[in-house]
């Protein structure tokens, strides 16, 4: 049985003052430089996340500087690694019209962009095959008012305490006396150290930890000796936080056929999911949504794989329930593909207290956690790679420009 909720609001902002006591203002916060290796590592995807979601990339908008210097450091990655350019123009860049009213100037300005890589399969025929890996590359930006960090990411983790889902009315309602309780505190923080202040949205988890978890994906199949069957096929997409505007932008305008796609591998914030991040969660938590919708084949390979490992995933499928309130289903870039008949899984660990706040910042991430996924995630990819036959399509397609209904 649940215990009774008995923790102070005030040990609960000393302890996420603990926690948080090496974010900004002033503060070094940045891993070790370093160059990332083959293997799949915590230490990799920390040296990563550390650089993509650093306050010089401003938050990462669509169509701003920030997420046009992101797209670059991601196109550099993958020239550095030796992967096949499938943008357009034989670079690493598909470009996409998005106007965007904040944006400050670039080489681009009137562009947002999809990042495309190939790593070519072995074999002669299924090499014209392709399974896709997506995560998107952007987040929400720069708030135009800047907030203490200490309080408001103590706040969030009081609401997570309360013991109800973030989607819960009865927790929203709850907030405004929270917060009100929290100001009353302040006086305490203050003691300890002055505010903090910050204003940008780096988006460490989302999804910061998705693309930069492909990118060690791409790394480690990248050394292999014996590269798998089909073709391996990168997208970072732009846009998702607008509407899934790259992933729709790639899938309508894709540059290599779309019907050549055997399946789609969605990673959207992957570097949380502890008890303290969700209701439910822990150290082997992962979500799974839409492994079924299209292909059931899909949906039961991934069971048989998580099955054969020593220190097999939890998966949580609450939230690919037809009618969930969340929609998560209809919400990332899976959801483009599967409207074509693409078999597609969505792996996620959840909308942690810290989603779309200024607190999602990389020193909360959790590397060890981040790391498996990513190597189960690999493994997905290349038994998908190398099955004799495409996963079948086993449930009805419909109209790809219909709405999407969960």
């Amino acid at each position: 049985m649940k215990a009774p909720h008995t923790l102070t609001l005030a040990s609960v902002i000393f302890t996420a003052l603990s926690v948080g006591c090496s974010h900004q203002a002033g503060v070094n916060t940045a891993a070790s430089p370093g160059r990332t290796g083959a293997a799949i590592t915590p230490s990799d995807l920390r040296t990563r996340l550390f650089l993509y979601a650093d306050d010089s990339m401003m938050g990462r908008e669509t169509g701003t500087i920030g997420n046009y210097k992101a797209t670059t450091y991601i196109g550099a990655e993958v020239a550095r690694l030796g992967l096949e350019p499938a943008g357009e123009n034989g670079t690493y860049f598909q470009n996409m019209l998005a106007k965007s009213a904040r944006f400050p100037g670039s080489a681009n300005p009137e562009y947002a962009r999809n990042v495309i890589a190939i790593i070519r399969g072995s074999d002669p025929v299924l090499r014209n095959e392709y399974v896709a890996i997506g995560a998107h590359n952007d987040h929400i930006g720069m708030r135009s008012m800047a907030v203490d960090h200490d309080s408001l990411h103590a706040y969030n983790l009081e609401l997570t305490r309360l013991g109800a889902p973030s989607w819960d009315r009865s927790v929203r309602a709850r907030r405004d006396s929270l917060r009100a309780v929290i100001h009353i505190n302040l006086d305490s923080i203050r003691k300890i150290r002055p505010p903090r202040r910050d204003s940008i949205s780096n988006g460490a988890d989302d999804d910061g930890s998705g693309t930069v978890t492909v990118l060690e994906i791409a790394e480690a199949i990248a050394a292999m000796p014996v590269k798998p069957k089909r073709s391996i096929l990168f997208v970072w997409h732009t846009g998702e936080e607008k509407g899934l505007l790259g992933s729709k932008w790639f899938t309508e305008h894709p540059t290599v056929p779309l019907a050549q796609i055997v399946a789609q591998l969605n990673i959207d914030m992957v570097g949380r999911g502890g008890a303290e991040d969700i209701a439910g969660g822990g150290p082997d938590y992962l979500q799974l949504i839409g492994s079924r919708r299209v292909s059931t084949e899909l949906g039961d390979l991934i069971e048989a794989i998580n099955k054969e490992s020593p220190r097999p995933f939890k998966f949580d499928y609450q939230f690919d329930a037809n009618g969930h309130p969340e929609r998560i289903y209809c919400r990332s870039d899976h959801y483009m593909y599967a409207r074509y008949g693409i078999p597609i899984t969505f792996f996620t660990t959840g909308q942690e207290p810290d989603y779309h706040q200024v607190t999602d910042e990389p020193q909360y991430i959790d590397y060890d956690h981040m790391s498996r996924v990513a190597s189960f995630i690999r493994d997905i990819a290349v038994r998908v790679a190398d099955l004799d036959h495409r996963p079948k399509v086993d449930k009805p397609v419909g109209d790809p420009a219909a709405p999407c209904v969960q």
